[in-house]
């Protein structure tokens, strides 16, 4: 029968290598997201360019569904974020309690060393709050190219 330490020490490499594979999806849908975004709202500032003169009709009506579709893709990136956030906490708890049974604790202890460093002057924000930000952004510009291209 294995070592039971053997075991936890498995156990506690797979909860690490998942945390991890969370994180390396949560970018590759933060890049997904973007892309989508940078072209979608590329292609709404060419549409209320095109839409602000009198023969483009067509791209006028047009507008508010791309501002719309915008909108509603910002959102759904914010919500994935916001599950990533949670899925990964929930992660390093499980990690942190896995570390208290081996002989060093490395996310428990670069945890409390970044915020000892940074918490107290508030400049360590984390990487899934700064990031939750830009679906913002996005969202702000698709609200306003319309408004733009209505008192064009």
């Amino acid at each position: 029968m294995p070592d039971e330490d053997a075991i936890c020490l498995e156990l506690y490499k797979l909860a690490v290598e998942m945390a991890d594979r969370t994180s390396a999806r949560r970018a590759g849908a933060n890049t997904f997201f973007f892309t989508l975004h940078a072209a979608l709202a590329g292609s709404s500032v060419s549409s209320a360019r095109l839409a602000s003169r009198p023969h483009t009709a067509t791209f006028r009506a047009s507008t508010p569904s791309v501002a719309l579709a915008g909108v509603v893709l910002s959102m759904t990136w914010w919500a994935l974020l916001r599950y990533y956030r949670r899925l990964n906490r929930a992660k390093f708890v499980v990690i942190n309690e896995m570390e208290a049974a081996l002989p060093a604790q490395p996310y428990t202890r670069e945890w409390a060393e970044l915020w000892a460093r940074f918490s107290r002057q508030n400049r360590h924000r984390e990487a899934s709050m700064v990031e939750q930000v830009v679906p913002f952004v996005f969202a702000a510009i698709y609200v306003v190219l319309p408004l733009r291209t209505v008192t064009q």
